[in-house]
């Protein structure tokens, strides 16, 4: 990599550290409208910042198209909007038993920390793998292990590109006749993220899911609690405990405002990010979802800095 776009990296990896900004995901609509369009809306509406996803939307194990140089000017373009890209999402949805192999997915995985950095941004957010049949407590602690196995590989990118990987607390979907339910699995707990992170050292901690706890049982205040400064990182969304629907804040049954006191209780000095799905949202009225959105993070910000709401 040339000199001087290892060192405009790094001053963008130190921008995103100045100050807590308020952010939200592409997740549903940054492949519809394009990455620059997407750019415009969302620095209009007053973010400072996006958490990135490079993944196919419709193909999320697929690594988004483009090489080092592409994102590398995406991370400009976001820039030169008043933007910062404070997070990535990497491709997800691997399955041990679905034909992946260690190497095709550290394969990708290197390739999205490269990307990370070519952005700008200093974390990228992992899903772990998870056998067919990790529901609760069941292969539990063999999928735990396959992970660590998995993840301590990716150390060397993760050092040689100044990025620290996040791991996801996450459910498992399991089909019953017409139905889907999402019972808890790999990861779900905090106490489990906690000694995954704990093992895997420096680089690595973890991204707190909101609607992702719900849905598995977790209190979200408790958690981020036990968290502490593992937590890096936040995917703050809504729903009613059955569906991941990534709704708004407020249109479901996550304790908002109790998880944003826990998070100020633990002294988290993250990006306040959203991860909304705008995927059937015009997009003439993703504006007025934007404004709602930033401005509920403007009041999650007051209340972490010490106003009372």
């Amino acid at each position: 990599m040339p000199v001087f776009k290892w060192l405009t990296i790094r001053a963008r990896s130190l921008y995103n550290k100045t100050m807590r900004k308020i952010s939200v995901s592409g997740y549903g609509y940054i492949e519809r409208l394009g990455y620059e369009r997407s750019f415009d809306l969302v620095s209009q509406a007053g973010f400072e910042a996006m958490d990135f996803p490079l993944y196919v939307e419709k193909k999320r194990g697929e690594i988004a198209p483009g090489d080092e140089d592409f994102f590398f000017s995406l991370g400009k373009k976001a820039k030169e909007r008043g933007l910062s890209i404070g997070q990535t999402h990497a491709p997800f949805g691997y399955r041990e038993d679905d034909g992946s192999t260690f190497s095709s997915i550290l394969s990708i995985y290197e390739k999205a920390i490269r990307y990370t950095a070519a952005l700008g941004a200093d974390k990228i957010v992992l899903h772990p793998i998870k056998f067919e049949n990790c529901v609760r407590d069941y292969r539990r602690e063999e999928c735990f292990l396959l992970n660590l196995e998995l993840f301590e590989k990716l150390n060397r990118a993760l050092e040689e590109n100044g990025v620290t990987a996040l791991l996801e607390n996450m459910f498992i979907k399991k089909t019953q006749g017409e139905f889907k339910k999402l019972y808890p699995t790999i990861y779900s707990s905090a106490e489990e993220l906690c000694r995954a992170a704990d093992a895997l050292g420096k680089n690595f901690g973890v991204c707190f899911d909101s609607g992702h706890a719900l849905i598995t049982g977790e209190d979200c205040p408790s958690a981020c609690r036990l968290l502490g400064k593992r937590l890096r990182a936040v995917h703050l969304h809504d729903n009613t405990g059955d569906r991941d629907d990534h709704l708004v804040p407020y249109f479901g049954k996550v304790p908002f405002l109790e998880t944003v006191d826990a998070l100020k209780e633990i002294g988290y000095a993250g990006n306040i990010n959203f991860e909304v799905h705008f995927g059937n949202v015009p997009e003439e009225h993703i504006p007025t979802v934007f404004s709602y959105i930033y401005e509920v993070g403007q009041s999650f910000r007051r209340r972490l800095d010490g106003e009372k709401l």
